[in-house]
């Protein structure tokens, strides 16, 4: 009898270990990500920490609750549109990038005994080096790190099915997927039709003086404008703000429509307007000069991320409503509630897109009116530059 009752016992013991070892391995799993790594994760994902400002923003998208660290500070722009718990949350750094040394194991480690971060996410192109530089920072802090392209306009529906699988979010993945994916296929019927009667145009990312800079043509910041304009810049040489020009090459690309980025008081977009040699320029004197909307992000990009998607709405809007006949303002509230959960205000849309409208039919007539003559404003501004460009030569 004894014995019936110590194998009893011993099979129970065994039992509950089994149990134990069983449940221990159901809370876990093992997800393989874009560079071809196998990470082990748990089947529930809580706690989230963004690489840099690009996976900061997508993970937004998906659930701003998965945060419990951001990878740079809100500037006061942005906050208004922010969960205002993600405002009080530590800053983590940035892993790859200008500011790739904000983020070291050291920090990682020190933050996580507080944040029991389940995965540090990276967003973006996959780097040559990318598989050993996450492979060394994950074995030096005990953090699992993954990675998930989101280059191109076309990876970001197969993106959003693979950060519904990494953060276990299954079923908002595949909603943001489908909305992108009904958006790209609307835009390349669309894009089909205008054709080759694509307007022309640039897009001014810094005015200096005689100096410009715009984003030139086959850049990963020049797509949506590659993809819905011609334009007219040069082949890109260098990334983030864009090539330099001088006035008077702008004055010779004379674009039916120029767009410009947008700094604190409008400044570019003033100058565009208010300048003479720039009023000389066709897309002034049409009325067809433009400020990318900002906030959160720039709708053009800065970093160019989801918020894209923005711009290629409202562009295919502005120059070809005949094709994109859709009310800009519904599409916009739309976006801003599905991606970034913030319910825009007829006030705020407003604000947002004060000069990324067509101006009404009379004030476009009064600018015309008061604008140079078209040969005489460019002869004018092509010897003004020539000037400038003459004296920077002889000094």
């Amino acid at each position: 009898m004894k014995t019936v009752m110590k194998m009893l016992v011993v099979l129970v013991l065994l039992s509950g270990t089994a149990v134990a070892f069983c449940s221990a391995a159901e809370e876990t799993r093992t997800f393989v990500d874009d560079v071809g790594r196998e990470i082990t994760l748990p089947v529930k994902i809580d706690a989230v920490s963004p690489s840099g400002p690009l996976a900061q923003i997508v993970l937004y998208s998906v659930d701003q609750d998965l945060f419990v660290s951001v990878s740079s500070e809100f500037t006061d722009a942005q906050a208004k549109y922010i969960d205002p718990r993600l405002l009080t949350l530590p800053v983590t750094g940035q892993f790859y990038g200008s500011k790739a040394a904000t983020m070291n194991p050291e920090s990682i480690m020190e933050l996580n005994k507080n944040l029991n971060i389940d995965v540090v996410l990276d967003i973006g192109e996959a780097k040559e080096t990318m598989k050993p530089d996450l492979d060394d920072i994950q074995s030096k802090t005990g953090v699992g790190f993954a990675f998930v392209t989101q280059n191109k306009l076309k990876e970001i529906p197969g993106s959003y099915v693979k950060l519904g699988e990494l953060l276990s979010r299954p079923e908002r993945g595949q909603e943001l997927a489908d909305y992108v994916s009904a958006l790209l296929a609307e835009f390349d019927t669309g894009m089909k039709e205008v054709g080759d009667n694509k307007k022309s145009l640039i897009y001014v990312t810094a005015i200096d003086g005689n100096s410009v800079s715009t984003i030139g043509k086959g850049s990963y910041h020049a797509e949506v404008i590659d993809y819905v304009g011609n334009n007219l810049a040069k082949p890109a040489t260098t990334g983030g703000p864009g090539d330099e020009y001088t006035m008077e090459d702008i004055l010779q690309l004379n674009p039916d429509y120029i767009i410009v980025g947008y700094v604190d008081g409008h400044a570019y977009y003033n100058t565009i307007m208010t300048d003479p040699m720039w009023r000389s320029l066709s897309a002034v004197r049409n009325g067809n000069v433009y400020e990318a909307p900002y906030g959160p992000y720039s709708w053009m990009g800065g970093p160019p991320s989801i918020q894209r998607l923005l711009s290629m709405i409202w562009l295919g809007n502005l120059m070809y409503p005949d094709v994109f006949d859709y009310d800009i303002d519904e599409r916009v509230k739309e976006f801003y509630s599905l991606f970034f959960r913030y319910d825009l205000t007829d006030a705020e849309l407003d604000d947002l897109m004060v000069y990324a409208k067509p101006a009404p039919a009379s004030a476009s007539a009064q600018a015309t009116t008061q604008a140079p003559a078209p040969l005489f404003g460019v002869l004018a501004g092509l010897a003004a530059a020539a000037a400038v460009a003459g004296r920077g030569r002889n000094r």
